[in-house]
């Protein structure tokens, strides 16, 4: 039986998805626009089925959601529930403590009625990644809103749920036609001691991404005030700010040692501000107007 594989890229690392038989995956709809072809991907996955997949005990981690997090000799294994369909796991993803290759063992039980199946459905895409970044010291994801103004180049505002992130991005697209490359979610990463956004599929409300990129001389944490005001923050505060409002993988020690470090580069390589806002078309002119 031929071998059907998608291949697809976020925040700069590509992953390779490999399976027997033509009909058995699909990628998500949210990672079409993030798809391409590379010889030597940094993640590459077999994809599998079984009969029934086992219970597992004793989670390292447990999201009190979708998936859980064991250790089985050397490798990490995701195991994702869902009460939707049935008390055993519908798939579980092994992967190897580099993040380099692994395998998605998908359930026929649980989801043979619901073929062609995407594998990587989020949060599995999502954990793959961040995980990788993280491992390597090459990336953190956070929580904002960044976009790219086609005269001023890339703008990264951070919020938590409700800072005013969608309220940002309805503005900047709709007075200056601004490219969204996530709405809720962008890697960083440091290329030469410059500081690049890069877009994700895991958008917000507004539901825009982007696989697109830019580089980033400042960052923006974003809250509600009564006038629209921009505040410097000390690099002790960034590095702070910046944790509050990322998705670093708390169950590793080394992964987020890694992306604390991660985070103090960025204060080196970017300055990072409070930007209290009202939500209106002065707040655009503010940041377009503010110079360091």
């Amino acid at each position: 039986m031929p071998a059907s594989s998608h291949c697809f890229r976020v925040g700069g690392v590509s992953l390779l998805l490999v399976a027997r038989g033509s009909d058995d995956i699909l990628l998500d709809r949210s990672l079409d626009g993030f798809r391409m072809q590379d010889s030597s991907p940094n993640i590459r996955l077999e994809v599998s089925w079984q009969h029934t997949l086992p219970v597992l005990r004793q989670p390292i981690f447990d999201s009190q959601s979708l998936w859980a997090l064991y250790r089985e000799d050397e490798d990490f294994v995701f195991s994702f529930t869902s009460a939707l369909l049935g008390p055993h796991p519908y798939k579980c993803l092994r992967i190897d403590e580099s993040f380099h290759a692994g395998e998605m063992v998908l359930s026929r039980e649980a989801l043979d009625a619901h073929r062609p199946v995407c594998p990587l459905e989020y949060p599995a895409d999502e954990l793959l990644i961040t995980n990788y970044l993280a491992r390597h010291g090459l990336g953190v994801e956070v929580h904002g809103c960044g976009l790219i103004d086609g005269e001023t180049g890339g703008h990264l505002f951070l919020g938590h749920s409700g800072a005013g992130k969608s309220t940002t991005t309805r503005l900047w697209q709709s007075l200056r036609n601004a490219e969204i490359l996530s709405d809720d979610r962008i890697i960083l990463r440091l290329q030469d001691g410059e500081l690049w956004m890069y877009g994700t599929p895991w958008h917000g409300e507004a539901a825009l991404a982007s696989p697109s990129k830019a580089k980033l001389n400042r960052i923006f944490i974003l809250r509600h005030g009564e006038e629209n005001k921009i505040t410097a923050l000390s690099p002790s505060q960034t590095v702070g700010e910046l944790f509050a409002r990322s998705f670093p993988p708390f169950h590793s020690a080394a992964g987020l040692e890694r992306s604390i470090e991660f985070l103090h580069r960025v204060t080196t390589a970017v300055p990072c501000y409070e930007f209290r806002f009202l939500p209106d078309a002065n707040a655009i002119q503010t940041v377009l107007r503010f110079h360091d």
